[in-house]
């Protein structure tokens, strides 16, 4: 392809979607075939370099017509799926995060494809179905499609029930017994991002070790299974711990042995379990806990406290605070169940209804570590209780007036001055160079949080309005916590939203980006900028802030467009139409600086031209440094 194409000349060409071609990437200085997927722009096109598997948008500079000759070989990479997943959400699509931790894990890892495709005579079955396995952090098999099951991005689903019938797989293909290891058509391949290098043929590697498939087999329950109370009325235990409501906690003397090998086990093999992503713990929730004493526990999240979670070790009582980064949403023995019971005295109530210190104390020093003998006087069916407390569903809640949310109109809207009338503004929040959303500088003089104005006349007789709703920002933040959460996240829903100042401002809902924890993208409506934010985070906004229009207004820059020549930038991934290099030097363009607007249209989308000091077109630097044309 180089010796090829390294000194070909551009000639202009009609590209039409699914041509062929040979593609220039200027940062690599490679050549590699491609076929074009669309046309973005006149001078930009989406392409597949089919040889590699990636999809980049690239300048029609950077194209050159494939010789016939490198046509007869075939594709260089295989497009794969993997079987007996599905998307979360009850989606058909795979979601962004999905995909990154996908591409995060496999990237530049050697790993073993077994192809799941039992009709040699009708092989073509596309993507081709596919199993994944490589190696952690330990050397240890994995699954890949069971990692994402763990991880909460992907559903197990029953091939059976979704292939045609000529290519349905019967269930025993997915077992792989020791002794056929032989016979199952196996492919070790390097999936390096380097793809001049080439994939490596290998051998079938021996099923995933017993132990991780007993210790971290994914549970859709995410519950541990509930203490094997003893037959006998009466039993030896040994006191693990005495919680802070005057809870018991025993581990029966017949289960000391199997919780010590339990441990044993979890010890010698789970030494590491690698980074995790950033994950959103909810209360009662079961984990995997690495204790203060870097071992290895069984626990659940009792109260998600900033950046600290309480937990409780499951297997011996006692509670602890400790960081988010000691816990992974793995369970551990799924199918053994808790050694630690729980107990009550008998007829014993605490003086006041509620267990005191000193009282607490006491039982501590008469019982930790002591083996006593155990009488059942009431015993609790903890199976019943587990069941209950797992599905068990309560609508009461639903109809209490604090849980509903009020449907409100939209935000008003500000409006910009007349055409041809020159005004100050500021630039709030920048998409891209020829979009931005902008405040009238007279409204921001008198900002929500006492910010400095840039201007000091103010004389416009705005200045009532935009005080009043600094008083009310001011005193609804003082006391948030009696806000009521938000409960309807239908589009546009009007909302008080934590900025990452801790502050709470204006906004609205875009749109639900996440189910699970759920997680809401909005928009600041004073600002523009938008955040993707957990639940948590929302409040109902009191119908008294819905009287102030939104700051916040959504033009388009006149005057300027993209280069017809921008060849090897990095492009937005949201406006591929732009460089990054342009977005960065319309930035620097526009901070610290006195800014006015002029109005050029306001139907279909309002257009304004911005002008520095008055005279001077802002666009003007970007044409300057050939980041972009002049659009007359």
């Amino acid at each position: 392809m180089v010796a090829t194409y390294e000194n070909s000349k551009w000639e202009p060409v009609k590209w039409e979607n699914d041509m062929h071609c040979a593609v220039n990437i200027p940062d690599k200085n490679q050549w590699r075939r491609g076929q074009i997927i669309r046309m973005v722009t006149d001078t930009l096109v989406e392409v597949l370099l089919y040889d590699v598997g990636v999809e980049l948008v690239v300048n029609i500079n950077c194209l050159r017509e494939l010789q016939e000759n490198l046509k007869t070989m075939g594709r260089l990479s295989l497009e794969c799926s993997l079987v007996d997943i599905r998307p979360t959400g009850g989606s058909d699509k795979w979601t962004a995060t999905a995909c990154d931790c996908l591409s995060l894990y496999l990237t530049g890892a050697v790993a073993t494809i077994i192809i799941q495709v039992c009709d040699k005579e009708n092989n073509t079955t596309w993507p081709l179905p596919v199993k994944i396995f490589c190696r952690d952090e330990k050397g240890e098999r994995v699954d890949v499609s069971k990692y994402l099951i763990k991880k909460g991005l992907a559903l197990r689903e029953t091939r059976i029930n979704k292939l045609d019938n000529s290519h349905s797989l019967s269930q025993k293909s997915l077992e792989i017994p020791q002794e056929q290891g032989e016979s199952v058509v196996t492919k070790c391949i390097k999936i390096n991002s380097d793809p001049d290098k080439k994939a490596a043929v290998g051998i079938s590697e021996p099923k995933v070790t017993e132990f991780r498939e007993k210790i971290l087999e994914p549970r859709t329950t995410g519950c541990y299974k509930p203490p094997a109370i003893p037959n006998q009325k009466v039993f030896e235990a040994v006191v693990s711990c005495i919680g802070d409501d005057g809870t018991i906690f025993v581990v029966p003397k017949l289960s000391e042995f199997e919780l010590i090998k339990m441990m044993d086990e979890i010890q010698s093999n789970l030494k590491c379990l690698g980074l995790l992503e950033p994950y959103f713990w909810k209360k009662g929730e079961a984990c995997a806990v690495r204790g203060s004493d870097t071992m290895w526990y069984r626990g659940k999240v009792m109260e998600v406290i900033g950046s600290t979670i309480r937990v409780q070790y499951l297997d011996h009582g006692f509670t602890e605070k400790i960081p988010q980064c000691h816990l992974y949403p793995i369970l551990l023995y799924p199918d053994t169940p808790q050694f630690c019971i729980p107990c009550q005295l008998y007829n014993t109530i605490p003086v006041g209804n509620v267990w005191q210190p000193d009282a607490v104390e006491l039982l501590q020093e008469l019982l930790s570590k002591r083996e006593v003998e155990i009488h059942i006087m009431n015993p609790t069916d903890y199976n019943k209780k587990y069941e209950e407390e797992r599905w068990e569903i309560r609508f009461e809640d639903l109809l209490l007036p604090e849980t509903e949310t009020p449907i409100l109109p939209p935000y008003l809207s500000s409006s910009l001055p007349p055409p041809e009338e020159l005004y100050a503004v500021q630039v709030k929040h920048v998409v891209s160079p020829s979009e931005v959303y902008i405040c009238l500088d007279s409204v921001e003089s008198c900002s929500l949080f006492n910010q400095h104005s840039d201007t000091e006349d103010s004389g416009v007789g705005w200045e009532s309005e935009p005080e009043s709703l600094e008083e009310a920002l001011r005193r609804f933040n003082k006391s948030m916590e009696t806000f009521p959460p938000l409960t309807d996240f239908r589009t546009e829903m009007p909302c008080l939203a934590e900025y990452d100042d801790g502050l709470w401002y204006r906004a609205k809902i875009v749109s639900i980006k996440e189910f699970n924890p759920l997680a809401v993208l909005v928009q600041f409506v004073d600002y523009g900028s938008t955040e993707k934010l957990t639940v948590n985070r929302l409040r109902q906004i009191p119908l008294h802030l819905m009287q102030y229009p939104a700051r916040a207004i959504k033009v388009l820059l006149a005057g300027f467009k993209p280069p017809l020549r921008d060849v090897g930038k990095t492009r937005i991934p949201y406006c591929p139409k732009w460089s990054m290099e342009a977005l960065w030097a319309m930035i620097d363009c526009l901070q610290g600086k006195q800014l006015y607007a002029s109005s050029m249209a306001q139907v279909p989308e309002q257009m304004v031209t911005l002008y520095e000091d008055k005279q001077y077109p802002i666009h003007m630097s970007l044409v300057e440094m050939g980041l972009a044309d002049r659009d007359e």
